[in-house]
């Protein structure tokens, strides 16, 4: 625990402006019975606060899901759950979140079907795949779910847990994680099957557009 402590505050300390403190014990704004990790004052209003764990195990979702909300609630200041296990490097929190707008998902899917017709099969998978976690990671902050830096697995089961995706959506994504793994990791895959779940990971992302926030 000591060394995420210690790589997060490196982390933030290295930003121009910013202002790190550890366990703080004044708040911008009254929390009932919480107390962050760290306080990032990017400016005199505006921030964050982070909460870090060691372990992913037995995460109460529900609980930093509603502490996200209220700390929201404020406009300028945003919830942070940062992990040992996190997939995400740690300063991701200054990237724009906006929706993706029609010409850049027409321009995404331009490029897929390319592939495709060359017979690119495998790239054609890995990148809807990645555009698929994309739109994931963006359903769970648009959601106030502090989830979208950990494994893509986990983050899958979470946004179930919490009703953000459908049990069928979520039966075909932790399905369709397990031809990723063959394909990232070079492992064969059938050329029936990988074509079978190209279609089947085109339709999710047509799914997870639709649910743009």
């Amino acid at each position: 625990m000591n060394n995420l402590l210690e790589k997060v505050v490196k982390c933030y300390g290295k930003q121009e402006g910013y202002e790190v403190i550890s366990q703080p014990q004044e708040l911008p704004f009254a929390i009932a019975g919480y107390r962050p990790d760290l306080m990032v004052k990017i400016s005199e209003t505006r921030g964050l606060l982070i909460e870090l764990k060691a372990s992913v195990i037995d995460l109460d979702v529900s609980y930093y899901r509603d502490l996200s909300k209220s700390i929201a609630q404020d406009g300028n200041w945003r919830f942070l759950l940062i992990t040992d296990e996190d997939a995400t490097p740690i300063a991701e929190e200054d990237i724009a979140d906006q929706k993706l707008t029609r010409p850049q998902i027409l321009e995404r899917k331009e490029k897929i079907a390319k592939l495709i017709s060359i017979g690119e099969h495998e790239a054609a998978f890995l990148s809807l795949w990645i555009f698929a976690e994309v739109l994931m990671r963006r359903r769970a902050r648009q959601s106030f779910l502090p989830i979208d830096r950990l494994p893509t697995k986990l983050m899958i089961y979470h946004l179930h847990d919490q009703a953000e995706i459908s049990d069928d959506q979520f039966a075909r994504a932790i399905a369709l994680t397990e031809t990723r793994n063959r394909v990232a990791h070079g492992f064969p895959v059938d050329p029936l099957n990988l074509k079978n779940d190209l279609e089947r990971i085109l339709n999710l992302v047509d799914e997870f557009i639709a649910m743009q926030a």
